[in-house]
């Protein structure tokens, strides 16, 4: 249900002539929703105009809570292609920060991940999105061991995105990146795709610069790594 206070600011938003996708990202509430409100008011609008027009009872209904059935409804809108493309992004952002620290600067905020989704196509509001985030991480939260390692003995590969301005605007990168557990050490390098040959050189430039190789080498479930020999599907 919406309070007279919303619907009041929509009703406010559209007559200053902003559309429903710009009013549903501020206010969070869905596009149908705020036309609803915007075509109703419109209709009683013009009620009060007409001749001998009982003014009281229409703006009575002006006033009134916006009120929708929301028996057995539930998130209509919320997919199973929205649910596993949110899964990935919060997946992303948890490789992003083991990658670069808990206070690295590239997380994404809710607002942003909401308006990446609805770039995506998929029409959602902010405040399911919200809802939605909030049960995932609540499901999958992790649990980290702290391991203590010899110098040599284990080294960790990954590969992520990142927002970097390298004199040509905003872009997206790919970052490769080897850490040294034992030693508190990272190397990493920018390429522009995550293919397999970026793969092979980012280990050739890191063993020539280190002049040897870790005992052990440990790579995330990275598609385009581990599915060439253990299936797509297989973890």
């Amino acid at each position: 249900m919406i309070n007279q206070m919303d619907k009041g600011r929509i009703i406010g938003m559209k007559e200053s002539g902003k559309s429903n996708r710009e009013i549903s990202r501020m206010t969070g509430h869905d596009r149908k929703t705020i036309s609803k409100i915007w075509n109703e008011y419109q209709l009683l609008s013009a009620q009060l105009k007409e001749p001998g027009a009982d003014v009281k009872t229409i703006q009575s209904k002006m006033t009134e809570k916006a009120k929708y059935d929301s028996k057995g409804r539930g998130w209509r809108k919320y997919t199973d292609e929205l649910d596993a493309r949110l899964k990935e992004l919060v997946a992303d952002e948890r490789k992003k920060t083991r990658l670069m620290g808990a206070g690295h600067k590239q997380k994404l905020t809710n607002k942003q991940i909401h308006k990446k989704l609805q770039d995506e196509g998929f029409e959602i509001s902010a405040v399911t999105v919200n809802l939605a985030l909030a049960e995932i991480q609540k499901r999958q939260k992790e649990v980290f061991i702290r391991q203590s390692y010899d110098l040599g003995d284990r080294l960790e590969y990954d590969l992520g995105e990142v927002q970097l301005d390298c004199g040509e605007g905003m872009k997206t990168y790919h970052m490769a990146v080897f850490s040294s557990p034992g030693a508190g050490f990272r190397w990493l390098n920018l390429y522009t795709n995550q293919k397999k040959g970026v793969f092979m050189d980012s280990h050739v430039k890191f063993f020539e610069m280190m002049g040897g190789c870790h005992k052990e080498i440990v790579y995330d479930n990275m598609k385009n790594v581990v599915s060439k020999f253990i299936g797509k599907n297989e973890k």
